[in-house]
């Protein structure tokens, strides 16, 4: 599940996407709602202030006597030369309407022009108002009163609000202040769209989680068949599963890769009906060199025939490589390398298996146990043995546990080397670097390519490079195992 929605697979960047785009549209959608919700605010406070206003300077310029439900209320309403000061309910909550001689604004309310513009286009030039000014200042919220706490309001009180002031100058010249107090809705928008944003991820990402695991998984099956595939046996196809176009893919590796077994079956069945084929007549031939009276002549014949028989074993050994006969056992890696070396000290060669101070590195104390094919194992290091000792003179072999499991099988000569731009392809069939090592040694320039194919079918891999001062060195990497 976890490499499902990392960030490099389908499944995570799709989320991603997902993620990203909808927090984008709900960006947006914010934008624009706060914009409409404050324009609706404006035009709410704006209408209710133009109507009092108009209503209160026409009763004014008509004489008519003030309602009941407008008479004077507050702590001044009974002082002499106190303005009057009449109260009513809107749905903002309450509104104030002070007549006097200036406008009476809060102390700190900053000028809000804006909003004096709309009143005075909505009052018109019929009503006789000369100016209009308006003013705004926000007000922390309050503690509910003791008549708010018996009816059962939370003791957090009002939200916050804006308390709004609108003057407007009659034609007798005195003014007109409707104030009044206006929750602030921001914060329930915000955690509206909140809320809104929650609901909106679960139910997109969810579906999106579980396409992406119908989609991934099978592609993950497919990409490990693909990086596992040996060749060395028949496997079973991959199961079918996921969407239509995944189940294609997969019914189309399962078919390429029967196709590819096939195939290296019917080489595999060509190359041993040549090399059988081929071997009759080399009998034949070493026959009848042994009729050839010159003895100089018939050693070169022979030799030569010699050559052509071990060329033709190399050749079918190296296209067999990718598909061994031999079952893999559990091997003692370190005691394969010290038999190997004992059979070369025997026939007298200058190879020596590495002590704790050689290069290659120390022997492990303890067996090293690998499930390997050891016979295919060990040809692929005679071969690197046979290279060191035919250009170097020498070989050191030794066994190195690396961190994180692998285990390296390292040989190394004390020759000249080998040009850095040529290394990759001395791997190739039939390469020799002959402006490096020297001409004469001979070789079919199958060794390397024959010990790559048969690390590659083991999992590993074939590292070449020079050492310093001078001499190469050849290391079969094999991976960690379970």
């Amino acid at each position: 599940m976890r490499r499902m929605i990392g960030l490099r697979s389908l499944g995570g960047q799709l989320m991603l996407v997902a993620a990203v785009s909808l927090m984008v549209a709900q960006a947006i959608n914010l934008a624009l709602l706060v914009r409409g919700g404050r324009q609706e605010r404006l035009s709410t406070i704006a209408a209710g202030a133009a109507v009092t206003i108009d209503d209160v300077a026409t009763r004014i310029a008509a004489g008519e006597p003030i309602p009941p439900w407008m008479l004077p209320r507050g702590p001044g309403a009974g002082r002499r030369g106190a303005p009057p000061m009449l109260q009513e309910r809107n749905r903002g909550g309450p509104r104030q309407i002070v007549i006097d001689s200036r406008p009476h604004f809060r102390s700190g309310m900053a000028d809000w022009p804006e909003m004096a513009s709309l009143v005075r286009s909505l009052l018109g030039s019929e009503t006789g108002v000369r100016e209009v000014r308006a003013g705004r200042i926000a007000l922390p919220a309050r503690a509910p009163g003791p008549q708010a706490l018996m009816k059962g309001v939370r003791r957090g009180g009002d939200r916050e609000a804006v308390a709004v002031a609108v003057a407007a100058r009659i034609a007798d010249g005195r003014w007109i202040t409707v104030r009044t107090r206006i929750a602030n809705g921001g914060a329930r928008v915000g955690a509206l769209l909140i809320g809104q944003t929650l609901i909106l991820f679960g139910l997109l990402l969810i579906p999106l989680l579980f396409v992406a695991w119908r989609v991934s998984r099978p592609l993950a099956q497919l990409a490990s068949a693909a990086s596992e595939a040996r060749f060395d046996r028949h496997a079973p196809p991959v199961p079918e599963s996921g969407p239509q176009d995944v189940r294609e893919l997969t019914r189309a590796f399962n078919a390429m890769r029967q196709r590819i077994w096939a195939m290296l079956q019917d080489k595999d069945r060509m190359l041993g009906a040549i090399g059988h084929d081929l071997r009759t007549p080399l009998t034949s031939l070493r026959v009848r060199v042994e009729q050839v009276e010159d003895a100089t002549l018939r050693d070169k014949m022979s030799a030569t025939i010699e050559e052509m028989a071990l060329m033709l074993g190399d050749i079918v050994a190296l296209a067999r490589a990718g598909q061994p006969r031999e079952a893999a056992a559990l091997t003692d890696l370190a005691a394969m390398l010290a038999a190997l070396v004992d059979d070369y000290e025997e026939m007298g060669k200058p190879v020596v298996l590495a002590s704790s101070g050689a290069s290659s590195g120390a022997r492990p104390a303890e067996p090293l146990l690998r499930t390997v094919r050891a016979a295919a194992l060990r040809r692929a290091m005679r071969n690197l043995i046979d290279n060191a000792l035919c250009y170097g003179g020498s070989a050191t072999v030794g066994l190195v546990a690396l961190p994180g499991g692998s285990i390296a099988l390292c040989v190394d000569d004390d020759g000249p080397g080998i040009a850095e731009e040529q290394i990759a392809a001395m791997i190739e069939p039939f390469a020799r670097a002959e402006t490096s090592r020297n001409r004469n040694t001979g070789g079919s320039g199958l060794g390397l390519a024959l010990a790559n194919a048969i690390v590659v079918a083991e999992g590993g891999s074939l590292d070449i490079h020079n050492r310093q001062p001078h001499g190469l060195r050849a290391q079969i990497i094999l991976p960690p195992q379970s």
